[in-house]
């Protein structure tokens, strides 16, 4: 009976998200660009039983993200959650990166999540309850050589969101960060054009359903923050005591991901 604002959810992690909230009992609002697999995600979900709400959306747009939170409430009624997920990468050397590149990536992957949160967050307030998960990254934990413009945008969302929490505790909002490495989808092959000829060897892919997951768990019993899978997760923790060492073997694994080495 809960209603969810989901971004991204044309495919992908969010595609996935919204299918396991439908399963759940979970209302959705669908926001992704492309209108026509939006539709057919909301088919799969009205399955379960539930309502849908299809948003075409750019979340790069501060009044898209604000008419994506009046279209949700109008359709399903009072919102109780948003999950951040529209994202997408461009994979480059700082040196060869187009600026355009970097300055899209910070406008969908960071700002979207702004504009969507400040659009949705006065309700939450109003009401005293209401859920946030930011759909981040290990690669906003830890910098990769040839991903600098992705990486700091994720970095950027991991620090809004811990802000983020630290403004709205105590006031019945919880917000969550999921950060999943390299996830079974087309959005790694999509960023990287061949750039890292290593990653399919060393990056060894996550189903989306397992993201999902942690995204609903999140929801359901709010947790700060989630590193998925277990190597990623004990390395970060290893990184914030030993974080010389722990560059030291980044360069390694980012050099093998660019050269392909064995």
């Amino acid at each position: 009976g809960s209603n969810i604002v989901i971004t991204g959810a044309s495919s992908g992690i969010g595609r996935v998200a919204a299918l396991e909230l439908a399963q759940r009992g979970a209302n959705v609002a669908l926001a992704a660009r492309r209108e026509p697999e939006l539709i057919a995600v909301a088919d799969e979900c009205r399955k379960a039983g539930v309502r849908c709400a299809v948003v075409p959306t750019d979340v790069s747009d501060r009044q898209s993200c604000h008419d994506l939170v009046q279209r949700a409430e109008a359709e399903l009624g009072a919102l109780d959650g948003l999950v951040n997920n529209a994202g997408f990468a461009v994979f480059d050397s700082v040196a060869s990166a187009r600026p355009e590149d970097f300055t899209a990536m910070m406008n969908t992957n960071y700002m979207g999540a702004v504009h969507c949160v400040q659009a949705m967050l006065p309700g939450f307030l109003d009401r005293k309850r209401g859920s946030i998960v930011n759909v981040g990254s290990v690669g906003g934990i830890t910098g990769y050589a040839g991903m600098s413009g992705y990486c700091a945008t994720k970095f950027a969302l991991a620090g809004f969101t811990e802000a983020l929490r630290d403004e709205v505790l105590g006031r019945g909002v919880e917000v969550s960060l999921i950060c999943p490495g390299t996830t079974d989808t087309p959005f790694f092959v999509t960023a990287e054009k061949g750039k890292m000829p290593g990653a399919s060897r060393l990056a060894l892919a996550i189903p989306p359903e397992r993201v999902a997951a942690a995204i609903v768990s999140a929801i359901e019993s709010p947790r700060y923050r989630k590193v998925l899978p277990l190597i990623p997760a004990l390395f970060s923790r290893f990184k914030e005591t030993c974080p010389r060492t722990a560059h030291f073997v980044m360069r390694r694994v980012s050099s093998s991901l660019i050269r392909g080495d064995r």
